[in-house]
């Protein structure tokens, strides 16, 4: 196979168009790999660690639109490019024509009535592109990532002090005044305000509040980093104060993992003065620490959107440990003797670390490329061990090329290797429904796993695929449709993560405790 690349010079793409173009160069026939972007530094480092750099890149600049793909001849590079620009061109019959502009001021003079930017630039452009909007009066949604700690809190001390949010860098979530912005998934409107650290999280207490038929006002996502201390949670505070501010709001929920020190008792502090019912979940902090802030403290994802519920009086039913643990016995009955393992297969570090935590205090030692602690760290990403739980959403996998949560295809072909080890019992997997992302993200792996199970049945094992999927039934993949298709495949679908993972953890201890 050879290095074939198209250059567009000064043609222009956002990161989400290219990270969606790229994800329909590799489905093509005859492509071994590839990948579509602009000709920035950060991209070419890329091309060149994958081996797919090309000298015709040289004189490419960060204005220039590259395809770059390994595949078998020139006519099925033609087809992939081919495929790559309808994808552009495909249009609703009713969608209005897009306007192009050359810089933001000439967007809002045209349009002086906007008042929100989202900027997906390279991240080592995003500080300008961000000033930018903010001088011009502009809320900002950034999906930029890789952005310099001191770079963000740079953009975000602009925004503080123009009074506009700045939500991100890396931020992949955010629903405003009902419009579903970068990946996030189609929501009900209702009294509950989130602002969050963990895109996955707001999606996930979302979805909650959708299915229980309550909803959202307003989902700010802060980036991941806003409540570490070199950036000192300035997103999260801004994002209390608009919530409050919000007449559509009559309660906040608060999402992100344990803030630095520093940061914590500014944010307490805030929540302490909070007029409007709070729920916070501030993975790995203190219940009397968050109540001593006046909050309710929820311990988990799915605990925060049942506390959020308990607010309006909803009581949302979901399967108890105890039911869990009756179904993981029934399930322990069909495992040959030497199945005793886990391989867990994640789209994202959120769930992989709510399901780890969920897992470690049934079976121990979860290994993991992101473990729970330094020793637990799998030497090859690629090779499990024991039992074993991978971030398929780490950069290791996504350098340059589509999130798993928009292209499936990264962890497809580790669904038969996983399966193909005698000793593996379950298999857990999550999905994410976004409306960038692929339209059947289940349907996608279907043959995998029938192909995986047929393959055990064959040596005399049955294998367990136990799986979640976060999404609303306004999402465009549909999450009933999603859930139906795994069921009619034999899968075992939870109604969240943390139930799945209880569940796998369940049958792997189970197990355990009958062979002894």
């Amino acid at each position: 196979m050879d290095i074939f690349v198209k250059i567009e010079a000064g043609r222009y793409m956002d990161s989400l168009e290219t990270l969606y173009a790229s994800s329909i160069l590799a489905e093509q026939p005859g492509v071994d790999s590839g990948y579509v972007g602009v000709a920035a530094d950060s991209f070419k480092d890329t091309l060149r660690s994958e081996g797919l750099y090309s000298q015709k890149l040289d004189m490419a600049t960060g204005n220039d639109f590259v395809i770059v793909a390994r595949c078998e001849d020139m006519a099925v590079f033609e087809a992939a490019v081919g495929a790559v620009y309808a994808s552009f061109d495909a249009e609703e019959p009713d969608q209005a024509e897009e306007e192009h502009f050359v810089s933001t001021r000439a967007a809002v003079l045209k349009h002086p009535e906007a008042n929100l930017c989202s900027i997906a630039v390279p991240g080592e452009n995003a500080l300008g592109e961000v000033k930018k909007a903010l001088n011009a009066g502009l809320h900002c949604v950034v999906f930029s990532n890789n952005v310099p700690l001191d770079q963000e809190r740079e953009m975000k001390e602009l925004a503080r002090e123009k009074g506009l949010l700045c939500m991100g860098p890396d931020c992949g979530v955010a629903n405003i005044n009902g419009a579903a912005l970068v990946l996030s998934s189609i929501n009900n409107r209702g009294p509950f305000g989130i602002c969050g650290a963990s895109g996955t999280g707001i999606q996930h207490v979302a979805a909650i509040l959708h299915e229980a038929g309550s909803g959202v006002s307003q989902t700010i996502g802060t980036g991941g980093n806003d409540l570490k201390d070199p950036v000192g949670g300035i997103m999260m505070l801004m994002g209390i104060d608009a919530l409050e501010a919000d007449p559509e709001t009559e309660y906040i929920a608060l999402i992100s993992r344990k803030p630095g020190e520093k940061t914590f008792p500014k944010i307490l502090e805030r929540v302490s003065r909070c007029t409007k019912p709070v729920v916070a979940l501030f993975m790995g902090s203190d219940r009397k620490d968050v109540e001593a802030a006046g909050a309710i403290y929820a311990d988990s994802l799915d605990d925060c959107g049942q506390k959020c519920l308990e607010l309006i009086g909803v009581n949302y039913p979901f399967a108890s440990e105890k039911e869990l643990a009756e179904q993981a016995a029934k399930e322990v009955e069909k495992l040959s003797p030497e199945q005793k393992y886990l391989r867990g297969m994640f789209t994202g570090g959120t769930y992989m670390d709510e399901a780890s935590n969920a897992l470690v205090d049934r079976i121990g030692t979860i290994w993991s490329n992101c473990p729970l602690k330094p020793e637990w760290k799998l030497e090859d990403s690629y090779v499990s061990v024991e039992n074993s739980c991978v971030d398929y959403g780490e950069e290791e996998f996504t350098l340059g090329r589509p999130h798993p949560a928009i292209d499936p295809s990264i962890r497809k072909p580790e669904i038969l290797r996983e399966a193909a080890d005698p000793e593996v019992a379950v298999i857990l997997l999550d999905f994410i429904l976004t409306p960038p992302g692929h339209m059947d993200p289940t349907g996608y792996v279907l043959d995998d796993i029938r192909m995986a199970q047929e393959m055990a049945e064959a040596e005399n094992r049955h294998l367990i695929f136990i799986a979640s999927v976060l999404g609303t039934t306004a999402d465009l993949q549909d999450l009933c449709k999603q859930r139906r298709q795994l069921e009619g495949a034999g899968v075992i679908v939870c109604q969240s993560n943390y139930r799945a993972a209880v569940l796998a953890g369940e049958i792997i201890r189970q197990k355990k405790e009958r062979d002894e």
